[in-house]
């Protein structure tokens, strides 16, 4: 990911928890939070048809932008299934492939605002 472009939809990275049965049957857990400056998606901020008003949006932000593949999954921070592991780069921004679909019209994620306006949403809504 580049770093000189602004950011939408990176989250903050899962946790890593190491678990060990001990000789006494105990399980030491430990669990290292993750490093990280990305915030953590908050789920059903928008309503049906936000979701999809802005779902339509980015997609037609997507048409236009260079759209790049990685090696490797990404992982959903809501649900923790695998998911895409596309970018799109258009302008100043980039945004993760499985953004608009998996985060704004699953679970009604709310971009920031900066992101609003620039992909056109209406904000005084």
């Amino acid at each position: 990911m580049r770093t000189d472009k602004k950011v939408e939809g990176y989250w903050i990275e899962s946790p890593t928890v190491f678990e060990q049965q001990l000789s006494n049957g105990f399980i030491y857990r430990r669990e290292i939070p993750a490093k990280t400056n990305y915030p953590t998606p908050m789920p059903n901020v928008l309503t049906e048809e936000e979701a999809q008003t802005i779902y339509n949006l980015i997609r037609e932000k997507e048409k236009m932008a260079n759209c790049y593949g990685y090696m490797g999954l990404s992982s959903s921070r809501i649900t923790g299934e695998r998911l895409g592991n596309k970018e799109y780069e258009l302008d100043e921004w980039i945004w993760p492939g499985d953004f608009a679909e998996h985060y704004v019209l699953t679970y009604k994620v709310r971009p920031t605002e900066e992101f609003l306006k620039w992909i056109g949403y209406d904000i005084q809504k």
